[in-house]
């Protein structure tokens, strides 16, 4: 369900770096949050791709190094609305409603339903391989419940989509 901690700690830590750094340096006075920060970088980094190697460059001149797995994550990264179905034993089940797959997803320090509150959303995310697996960056923004004939109808799609070979457990 969720990733390991060593694996998630050397996340959050290169993560926090790598989006601190594309954000920018903060206005006098701003008391912005770090999750308020890392959103704002990761929106800026989406919009600019270019702008992670000009991040990386600057923490090297810090002798800041980021993991190689983190970059590779980062590159991967994919931001947009997904479909929250559910949290199973072992991942969450994400389905990406523009496409017809679906991932099973981690966390990396919680579940997603312990972030959300509950089971069956459409969220804007984002999602990544890091360490052989998919997961989640745990920013999440515009939430939509999904009442239950969606999730019923989201539902009978996984089932589709699994039953097509669609499901990607692993990357």
């Amino acid at each position: 369900m969720i990733i390991t901690s060593t694996e998630s700690s050397a996340f959050i830590t290169g993560y926090t770096q790598l989006m601190t750094v594309i954000r920018g340096p903060a206005a006098s006075g701003d008391k912005s949050s770090v999750l308020d920060i890392v959103a704002t970088g990761r929106a800026k980094y989406v919009a600019d791709r270019a702008l992670l190697d000009h991040a990386l460059e600057s923490l090297a001149k810090k002798a800041i190094e980021v993991p190689e797995p983190v970059v590779a994550a980062v590159r991967s990264l994919e931001v947009k609305r997904w479909v929250y179905l559910k949290d199973l034993s072992k991942h969450s089940i994400f389905l990406d409603p523009q496409k017809d797959v679906a991932y099973a997803v981690y966390g990396l320090t919680d579940p997603i339903k312990s972030i959300l509150g509950r089971s069956g959303a459409a969220i804007e995310t984002g999602l990544m391989r890091y360490v052989g697996r998919y997961a989640c960056d745990g920013i999440v923004a515009s939430v939509v419940w999904l009442g239950p004939g969606y999730r019923k109808g989201f539902a009978a799609q996984f089932a589709e989509i699994r039953a097509k070979g669609d499901f990607c457990k692993t990357c």
